[in-house]
């Protein structure tokens, strides 16, 4: 009884290997669970099968063969192993929020903490619709968890919350970001903080945050002239950095006179109404 079993699985796996090679992949996957029927432990058999149950979109399954690999090389204490499964997983398997939270865990675990990060990040990438916007939401939260400040990470957390009807946190992430950025990732944060919550001081934010192109031109008054006999509203003047203080003395005086002699001509009304 034991040789006929044997040879009975070994005309199995023998079928089962054949219809693979010829991409019967539903026939191949139907014989090697009847091998684990009898093996259901078998690392090799789901080794096998995990990829073929990910081509023919069968992903729960797939994701616990693949599982059942990682966590039979870690209890062999083979980390790197374990790694390499859920690799392969998150690649098989996209949107299976388990695998990328499997393979940053073990990144974590070896030190690789912007490994992890990048991994979380990736993750929560392809979950872009808004039924699945739970999903990125989660994955970015634990990327925070791990490096609470992460440029892109934030910045991507708070729209995703932006969108999810979470404006106030949203809005507390951005202000914390800005505080720890400048220049072109500064601009990047004030347009997503405009999207989040639109309105005139979001607006205004944004615009200011592109002032580094013209910090050449600056806003300022003429110098202080003798106070004329009417009250006159100041002029507030352009001038550009390198202009030089002679001219805009020059200017300044062009402007008192034009004042003195504006209140020395008569009025022509005031004159008609004596």
């Amino acid at each position: 009884m034991v040789a006929e079993g044997r040879f009975d699985r070994e005309v199995i796996l023998e079928q089962a290997a054949r219809a693979r090679s010829r991409r019967q992949w539903r026939r191949a996957i139907a014989l090697y669970r009847q091998v684990l029927c009898a093996e259901p432990n078998n690392v090799e058999i789901h080794e096998r099968l995990a990829p073929l149950l990910a081509a023919t979109r069968q992903d729960f399954d797939a994701w616990n063969s693949y599982r059942a690999i990682a966590h039979a090389a870690l209890r062999e204490g083979r980390e790197d192993r374990g790694v390499a499964v859920f690799r392969e997983a998150t690649r098989a398997l996209p949107q299976e929020i388990q695998a990328w939270q499997g393979l940053a865990r073990l990144l974590v675990r070896q030190a690789d903490l912007d490994g992890a990060v990048e991994v979380l990040l990736e993750g929560s990438r392809q979950f872009r619709s808004q039924f699945h916007r739970p999903h990125a939401i989660h994955l970015l939260r634990r990327a925070r968890a791990v490096d609470p400040w992460h440029f892109e990470t934030v910045l991507e957390l708070a729209i995703h919350l932006g969108r999810a009807d979470q404006q106030s946190e949203a809005t507390m992430l951005l202000e914390g970001l800005a505080e720890r950025c400048q220049e072109r990732q500064l601009r990047r944060v004030r347009a997503a903080a405009l999207a989040v919550a639109p309105g005139p001081r979001s607006l205004m934010r944004w615009i200011t945050s592109w002032r580094g192109r013209d910090d050449d031109v600056v806003l300022e008054l003429p110098e202080t002239v003798s106070e004329p006999k009417r009250a006159v509203a100041p002029v507030l003047t352009l001038a550009t950095a390198d202009e030089s203080t002679s001219a805009r003395k020059r200017r300044a005086s062009r402007w008192s006179a034009r004042v003195v002699r504006n209140d020395e001509e008569p009025d022509d009304r005031s004159s008609a109404a004596y």
